[in-house]
């Protein structure tokens, strides 16, 4: 019988834990439309931290999450519970709200830089098609492992689950044996913003996903996925990914500089890169230490988080709602149900109840200036998300043009 995953932790120190520099590097090599997208994400980014651009949005935002379980029917027990998702998206809402008791324990040189990024991450109540869901898919399969070199969990194609529309839904994909390029098993990955829509979202191994259940120490307290959400809102290693050699950057300017990746629960301070007396951030969620050592994001990374939003993931401003259960997003009027979507993957356990209609909140008269720059906002979101679909289409029939032109050369 398929043993669930152990991670190997004696070989934690010479190994990744984390394939989202991985997948990253991979796609600048093989896309310019990547490498272009990056740039401007990363400008956009540089402006929200030198604070010469504003941030746009209020309140509370709500992002709506689909889990895909991926799990081999001859184990059951890869088939994490509704109880374990439902653990993780709370710990999710309380980490990124700064809401997590163990804050507490930042050492006081840094607690007046802790964040509460504004956003909270509910399963979703309404599947592409329109259909109730509790934001759930559970997909059968015999794949012995998935990789980030193959993307092959976010396929049905390779044994894996297909991702609800990306621009509307976080997807986040849970499977029982996660490694990366060259074999090492890793604890998740995810894709950062401008990538391929086919392929965004994180994945997590159910060892290191939610409370309970499957999740083995020290990577039992969900924070796995808060890492790696944090990649996909275009947050960096807080090391820089420079190995050590303390020239890197995570491109946040209230993060100290540190040589390397941070391992285990280490006792504060750690010195590195001449960063001290108070050293290396190691209790920050973008580190490698254990679940039970890192708990707070910085107001620099909550402005690149903001960065985000208001850019490559500003279809989060405008689509959220209408999959939601509950009140609206604190960014005013809840919009319509958008179209369904044939070609996505709805393979979702039984429905739950329609969700009651939100009461609508009246604006306050200080709001109602920035509420109609958020209408617009919207607007000009929906626009751009309309133009990037149809310029996609012409971009794919060129390449396709292309690559037939190089298989096919004329003969002279």
């Amino acid at each position: 019988m398929p043993e669930t995953n152990q991670l190997n932790l004696p070989e934690q120190r010479s190994r990744e834990l984390c394939g989202t520099m991985e997948v990253h590097r991979r796609l600048l090599n093989v896309s310019v439309t990547y490498q272009e997208r990056r740039a401007l994400i990363d400008n956009r980014a540089l402006a929200y931290e030198d604070q010469s651009r504003g941030i746009a949005r209020n309140g509370l935002l709500t992002i709506p999450v689909v889990v895909h379980v991926v799990l081999n029917p001859a184990d059951p027990a890869q088939n994490v519970s509704d109880a374990q998702i439902q653990s993780q998206i709370d710990v999710l809402n309380e980490d990124f709200r700064a809401d997590n008791p163990d804050v507490a324990g930042v050492p006081p040189v840094w607690t007046d830089r802790v964040a509460d990024c504004n956003i909270e991450f509910r399963l979703a109540s309404q599947d592409p098609n329109g259909s109730p869901t509790d934001g759930i898919t559970r997909t059968p399969s015999t794949v012995p492992f998935f990789t980030t070199e193959l993307d092959d969990v976010k396929s049905s194609a390779t044994g894996g689950a297909d991702p609800w529309p990306s621009d509307d839904y976080l997807n986040m994909w849970v499977c029982n044996d996660l490694r990366d390029g060259i074999g090492r098993v890793i604890l998740g990955y995810a894709q950062f913003p401008g990538g391929p829509p086919t392929t965004d979202g994180v994945v997590i191994a159910s060892f290191c996903f939610g409370k309970g259940g499957t999740a083995q120490a020290p990577f039992d307290l969900g924070r796995t996925a808060t890492h790696e959400i944090g990649h996909w809102l275009d947050l960096r290693h807080i090391w820089g990914d420079d190995r050590g050699s303390c020239s890197g950057s995570d491109m946040v300017d209230d993060t100290p500089n540190q040589a390397d990746a941070t391992f285990n629960s280490p006792a504060f301070p750690q010195i590195s890169c001449n960063n001290g007396p108070d050293g290396n951030m190691f209790m920050n969620y973008m580190d490698y230490t254990d679940d039970a050592a890192m708990f707070m994001f910085t107001k620099g990374q909550s402005r690149r988080i903001d960065a985000c939003l208001e850019g490559e993931r500003a279809s989060f401003l405008t689509a959220p709602a209408f999959a939601l259960t509950g009140a609206g997003t604190g960014t005013g009027p809840a919009p319509a149900a958008p179209a369904p979507h044939p070609a996505a993957s709805t393979q979702t356990p039984a429905a739950m109840p329609a969700p009651a209609a939100p009461v609508p909140a009246l604006a306050a008269p200080a709001q109602t200036q920035a509420d109609g720059e958020l209408l617009r906002l919207r607007q000009e979101v929906d626009q751009l998300r309309q133009d990037y679909r149809r310029t996609m289409v012409i971009l794919e029939g060129i390449r396709a043009a292309l690559n037939s032109d190089s298989l096919n050369p004329a003969g002279g």
